[in-house]
């Protein structure tokens, strides 16, 4: 009789213990568990994505006021910013009729708000040595749960903007 066990691996047997392969039964509950609990509270982060697109579009509008000011500096004349409760864009006219391009895509200065998200109104310039019309604060109420309020402000005197 061989004292090597077929699951030792060609290894003597020990009496006391015995080789085996696998795992135990709570090895498997745990890792499952494990799982179970990874899937509960990162997956809905991954699916839903509309805190993402929310944070997304107040960068993106953020960047449009900066694009404005930093324009009308360039360029030495007025450029304007005007925000409805949907969208928030760039231009040369009153009313933004004409847009500025945007560097980034080529398109328009004009970024639509995602669904869930709306601003206050607010309208403003930037003159040519890059100070606002008012000192202006766009706040961005959100009704996406689980997700916070956002604001862009632009300060009076220096036309520095602030995106939190």
């Amino acid at each position: 009789m061989s004292n090597l066990h077929p699951f030792c691996f060609g290894r003597p047997m020990n009496r006391r213990l015995i080789c085996s392969r696998g795992f135990t039964v709570i090895e498997l509950v745990v890792t499952i568990v494990v799982i179970g609990v990874l899937a509960a509270v990162v997956l809905p982060r991954f699916i839903g994505r509309d805190s993402f697109d929310a944070r997304g579009f107040h960068d993106k509008a953020a960047a449009i006021v900066r694009l404005a000011q930093k324009t009308a500096v360039a360029w030495r004349r007025n450029v304007f910013v005007c925000v409805s409760a949907t969208q928030i864009a760039a231009g040369t006219a009153a009313g933004c009729a004409t847009p500025l391009v945007n560097p980034v895509s080529g398109g328009n200065a004009v970024e639509a708000a995602p669904l869930g998200v709306t601003l206050s109104v607010a309208s403003f310039s930037f003159d040519r040595l890059g100070r606002p019309s008012a000192a202006t604060t766009i706040t961005f109420t959100n009704t996406i749960p689980g997700d916070i309020s956002r604001q862009i402000s632009v300060a009076a005197e220096t036309g520095y903007v602030t995106a939190n």
